[in-house]
């Protein structure tokens, strides 16, 4: 195999270059990584304070319902001592009759 000086000098080149431009790069590759290790920092805050305000509906959720059942047992219990305290039983209406309309529509086409 022949010696070729131009390849001589491109290696010699490349052996001096890539040390040079790592010195140059390094900086912006620590630059990249400590921006990268902030916003992960911030997802992880934003994401803890959505878990926490989640929680807190939940929390929120659980004593509205034990309140509402609650509110429940002592209108139930109204009721009980206002029926026992009551000598003639309720009576409740007859429930309404619903029809489709049709005898008022028969009256409304002829004009009566």
């Amino acid at each position: 195999m022949r010696f070729s000086p131009l390849s001589f000098a491109l290696g010699l080149a490349a052996a001096s270059v890539i040390p040079a431009l790592s010195r140059v790069f390094r900086p912006f590759a620590v630059e990249a990584a400590a921006a990268g290790m902030g916003m992960l920092e911030d997802a992880r805050r934003f994401a803890a304070e959505q878990i926490e305000t989640l929680e807190d509906i939940v929390a929120e959720a659980k004593v509205r319902r034990e309140h509402l059942d609650a509110a429940a047992v002592a209108a139930a219990a109204t009721m009980s001592e206002s029926e026992d305290e009551s000598e003639e039983p309720a009576t409740t209406a007859a429930p309404r009759r619903r029809t489709n309309g049709a005898a008022r529509r028969r009256t409304a086409d002829t004009g009566r």
